[in-house]
């Protein structure tokens, strides 16, 4: 709490307060240093000490001897002295009220009990209550006046704290009246009207100062309340721990004590005087407060009725702007609507386009029928050649068996040799021992004879399985060159397949185009037919017709639509025929580039209903022909596609 009280009296800025001493002279007296903290560094900032480290200076020397060090017992060892009959006077003394001018220490019996430090609590107006209940029990059983230590260092610190405040409050509201642009009498006729938002901000400012205001009363408020706690307790522990411990240092306590006592009575008559100011200054600015009310106030209302025809202007402007709107919008919706056509038919121009670039010729067909032709001789070629490759091949393969049943014979003769020329050896091995020695030359020539014809065996069989080995790597290789030609085989057979299924689909569109172009050989006949019929019925009502200048519009519309879909008739048979021929189709014919433009009818009004009825039936003809050509460019398209996928 009190390290909260030193941060708030140095936020303020570098203002010290320095208590004016010369009202009342203050006897001084020679006082040993107490031990138990250093010296605050800030002694001289806000009443030069922190509230708690000057009450544990000031009484340190009756703190418990718990808290003292060894360094405390080493500066004062003295005798310990026994307490006398004098030290009870002298508590006395030190309990009354010592004035600069009294000079003897009677004990003053008839003075009221002490009573606790009143709780100060600010009312409305700037007038402070006193609360005495919290320490109740102190009035009876001890002799201090209240009006000892009623005023605090705290309080002081509060009080002064206040002051400063109420001081800066009053400059701001100094400020903002010299920002006033003019005297408020010239403000509410012209600059209102002008520039309401500058009159909002003026009051958004005031509002704030206020609540500035209001809240810094408040915090002064409780930080006063807090003190005055503080201090209370820090009393009432000094007073307990006087009454409670006899120690031979009584006298030097109670001359601080007497100092002390001194200061606050100063402290607390200065803290008079500054209440006494602040209750003006915050009277006054309560005055001011109440003026910058009625103001805002004023303003407010002329706010309201600028408000007012402002709202109304804005109401008149946003039906004109919504009228407009709606204008607009129709606008946008026709234009997106002929964008959106326009689109559509560009997509269609553009996507037949590219069919169209797509697309092979005639000549490109005749390459692909050609190299069709050629892969199928070829295929038939390779045919031939794999039979011929398979008849090598079993041929091959019986002489290379019957080369193995030969190896077979001689590898068994040869087997046999071997088993006469061991049996041999052993013969021979009889006759050395038996001494026959003719018979011993006779059968080492035979010996020698057979390992001849076994080493020439042995030579047919390596050449044998040679030739067997260089044979069976061909036999592989041409193994592999039947597996490459099977397969290439399979291959133009495929494509021969798909080509073959263009060419079918082809001849079934062919022979839908020649359906169609029938049927709409009886179509041309039919509408020649009508025309002739809408001709004699012409001449017959531009007789009997008495509105003739009427009737001339509808007439030249019907010529005008029945010439548009001759036209597109004929372009549509020049198609059929073109791809009845096999060639390319006319692009202009087949997107209906080049044909006459659609005359709409004006709205004309006319008395004969068959005309209207021959027009109808006319542009449904007109329809049912555009319809066509995008079927004939569709399929067309698709064929195009499909020939290119395959390719």
């Amino acid at each position: 709490m009190f390290y909260g009280v030193l941060d708030f009296c140095n936020a303020s800025g570098n203002m010290t307060f320095q208590p004016i001493r010369r009202q009342i002279t203050i006897p001084t007296a020679h006082v040993m240093p107490s031990t138990l903290g250093p010296p605050s560094s800030n002694t001289n900032e806000c009443f030069g000490a922190h509230p708690k480290d000057s009450a544990l200076h000031a009484y340190s020397s009756v703190a418990p001897p718990e808290h003292a060090t060894a360094e405390d017992t080493r500066k004062f060892e003295t005798p310990t002295i026994e307490p006398t009959l004098n030290q009870s006077g002298i508590l006395n003394t030190f309990c009354t009220d010592h004035h600069p001018g009294a000079s003897t220490g009677i004990v003053n019996t008839d003075t009221e009990p002490y009573g606790a430090l009143p709780e100060i609590r600010a009312s409305g107006k700037g007038e402070f209550t006193c609360k005495t209940e919290q320490y109740a029990p102190y009035q009876n059983s001890h002799g201090w006046k209240p009006e000892q230590y009623s005023l605090q260092p705290g309080a002081e610190i509060s009080a002064w704290r206040q002051q400063q405040n109420a001081e800066n409050m009053r400059l701001r509201m100094e400020q903002l009246q010299l920002m006033r642009p003019c005297p408020p009498t010239a403000v509410y006729g012209s600059g209102l009207q002008s520039d309401p938002g500058q009159w909002e901000r003026i009051l958004k400012t005031r509002e704030g100062v206020l609540q500035e205001k209001e809240m810094l009363f408040e915090r002064q408020r409780q930080h006063i309340l807090q003190l005055e706690q503080k201090l209370r307790g820090n009393e009432v522990q000094a007073h307990s721990t006087l009454l409670s411990q006899t120690n031979p240092y009584n006298d030097m306590y109670i001359i601080k004590m007497q100092e002390l006592q001194r200061e606050v009575t100063f402290l607390r008559a200065q803290f008079a005087e500054k209440v006494e100011s602040s209750s003006k200054e915050k009277a006054e600015l309560e005055k001011k407060l109440n003026a910058g009310e009625a103001e805002s106030r004023g303003l407010k209302e002329a706010m309201k009725e600028a408000t007012q025809k402002h709202s109304e202007e804005l109401r008149k402007q946003e039906e004109r702007v919504k009228g407009r709107d709606r204008h607009i919008n129709s606008l946008k919706k026709k234009c997106q609507k002929e964008t959106d056509q326009n689109k559509e038919k560009q997509q269609r121009i553009e996507t037949l386009e590219r069919y169209l670039a797509d697309l092979p010729t005639v000549q490109d067909h005749q390459k692909q029928t050609q190299e069709l032709n050629g892969l199928q001789e070829k295929s038939s070629l390779l045919q031939e050649q794999v039979s011929e490759l398979e008849k090598r091949l079993r041929e091959i393969r019986t002489v290379n068996r019957e080369k193995e049943t030969q190896l077979a014979a001689e590898k068994h003769r040869g087997q046999e040799l071997m088993s006469t020329i061991d049996s041999l050896k052993e013969e021979i091995e009889c006759f050395k021992q038996t001494e026959a020695g003719e018979k011993e030359k006779r059968l080492t020539q035979e010996s020698e004879e057979l390992r001849q014809e076994v080493l020439s065996l042995r030579k047919e069989q390596e050449c044998l399985r040679k030739v067997i080995e260089s044979q069976k790597k061909k036999i592989e290789q041409m193994c592999s060159k039947v597996k490459f030609l099977e397969d290439q085989v399979a291959q133009e057979e495929g494509t021969g397949d798909a080509l073959k299924e263009e060419a079918q689909r082809k001849e079934t569109a062919l022979q839908q185009l020649g359906v169609a172009v029938k049927e709409l050989a009886v179509q041309n006949q039919d509408l020649m037919e009508q025309n002739v019929t809408l001709q004699e019925r012409l001449r017959q009502t531009r007789v009997a017709a008495e509105p003739a200048e009427l009737e001339a519009g509808t007439i030249v519309t019907l010529y005008s639509e029945l010439n548009l879909c001759l036209k597109e008739l004929k372009s549509i048979c020049t198609l059929l025929s073109q791809r009845m021929e096999g060639r390319d189709p006319n692009l202009s014919l087949l997107l209906g580039i080049h044909s006459a433009p659609h005359f709409e009818d004006q709205g004309g009004t006319s008395d004969s209903l068959c005309l209207d009825k021959h027009l109808d039936a006319v542009r449904h003809l007109k329809r049912e022909i555009d319809d066509l050509r995008t079927i004939i460019s569709d399929h067309y398209a698709q064929d195009m596609g499909d020939n290119c996928i395959t390719q």
